[in-house]
């Protein structure tokens, strides 16, 4: 439950902790930061310098924080398919080199 609403308040943290440090830390970051900065950008009057507070802004905010809550929850199951082994999990479904095929890098090691 705790990387849940870690997930969903702070996804970069999320996914950098409870995510095993995966590849989609850095473009998490960078959908929540946008969404933080377009939030506050927002409540100040936005692009359009309203007298109160601009809408549209503080809703494209909170849109991109929620895509990067989606993509950081997204993530975490993923990664809880990995260990547990379940009949999703990516790694049931890798294929395993025959016995027959040469390894590609001897061919490398030949060549120097």
């Amino acid at each position: 439950m705790k990387s849940h609403i870690t997930a969903t308040l702070i996804p970069p943290v999320g996914a950098c902790r409870y995510g095993c440090g995966t590849n989609c830390a850095a473009p998490i970051t960078v959908f929540w930061l946008f969404g933080v900065i377009s939030v506050i950008y927002g409540l100040m009057g936005g692009p359009t310098n309203e007298p109160g507070i601009s809408w549209y802004t503080v809703g494209l905010g909170l849109l991109m924080w929620g895509i990067a809550a989606v993509w950081t929850l997204a993530t975490l199951q993923g990664v809880e398919a990995d260990r547990c082994h379940d009949l999703w999990s990516p790694k049931k479904h890798q294929a395993q080199p025959g016995d027959d095929e040469t390894d590609p890098f001897e061919e490398v090691k030949k060549a120097h």
